[in-house]
């Protein structure tokens, strides 16, 4: 990635659940999430998944790891069922 590029994320989702995909901790000075979106899918039912997409916007040069966790806030960490980790490389 290039400084001021964006990274656009999707991770199946089920809010119906509640669980959804979050930044999991402080994170990366990095990248800097702009936008979260649920995008159900197309022939999706009441209930039935669907994406949610997560917008970052690379803010400095640099490498270092993004983390997700797909979680219940309000039962808090014990409740995580899933990660996603991904290593970014942002140039000048």
């Amino acid at each position: 990635m290039q400084v001021n590029d964006l990274l656009l994320l999707s991770l199946d989702e089920n809010p119906t659940t509640g669980f959804q995909w979050a930044v999991d901790g402080v994170g990366s000075d990095l990248v800097e999430l702009q936008a979260s979106e649920y995008v159900p899918a197309r022939e999706s039912r009441v209930g039935g998944g669907g994406q949610r997409v997560l917008t970052f916007k690379a803010q400095r040069a640099g490498i270092d790891q993004l983390k997700l966790k797909l979680w219940r806030e309000w039962q808090g960490e014990p409740s995580i069922v899933e990660r996603f980790t991904v290593t970014l490389q942002v140039r000048e």
